[in-house]
């Protein structure tokens, strides 16, 4: 199988595993959270996530991790939080304070940043929480396919923020296959299996 159809094969599979999650989980896992990331032992993590003066989040569809309790947690310590919208088929983040009135559905079901918010300086980002279908034990991410994130963290080069990437057990995948364009999360933090079981 090449790497194309290895990767639409678990795509189709982990967007299957999501979609299963109800509504009372995702709920229960935003709300765990922040005191989920914030007990985790990593000193480098806790270092990046302390000195963060702006964190990169995103709004979660489709059973992804939801991380809107997240950002508001980081809010609440006087961190800026920006948020992914595309403008001319480029990704771009904004800052927003108001997880309600700074946002408009766009495409997809997705909540976009309004139009009217400027896009910050990608090098004024320290921290990115990535949204992310599967990732594999080194920390290579598969998305969702468009290659946004891999493109705007990839201009950066060594000049990028930290990537912090938050995902299911069930989306870590040995077979997840790397090129040289797909990023690598710094750390993962995976939430355990008994957390959305049902």
């Amino acid at each position: 199988m090449d790497v194309k159809a290895e990767k639409a094969r678990i795509r189709k599979e982990i967007k299957r595993r999501r979609e299963m999650l109800s509504s009372s989980v995702l709920s229960d896992i935003e709300k765990t959270l922040p005191e989920f990331i914030s007990a985790i032992d990593d000193s480098e993590l806790k270092n990046e996530l302390k000195n963060a003066k702006r964190i990169a989040l995103y709004r979660s569809v489709n059973g992804e991790v939801p991380v809107d309790g997240l950002a508001e947690f980081f809010m609440l310590q006087g961190k800026k939080c920006c948020f992914p919208k595309i403008e001319n088929d480029v990704m771009v983040f904004c800052d927003c304070d108001d997880l309600t009135k700074d946002f408009e559905q766009a495409s997809f079901g997705i909540k976009e940043p309004v139009k009217s918010l400027a896009a910050v300086d990608p090098k004024d980002i320290d921290v990115v929480v990535l949204p992310a279908v599967a990732y594999n034990e080194e920390g290579t991410r598969l998305g969702m396919g468009g290659g946004f994130y891999d493109r705007y963290i990839g201009a950066l080069g060594s000049d990028r923020p930290y990537l912090l990437g938050i995902c299911y057990e069930f989306q870590i995948c040995s077979d997840v296959p790397g090129t040289d364009n797909d990023i690598s999360a710094d750390f993962i933090a995976v939430i355990p299996e008994e957390t959305y079981g049902e």
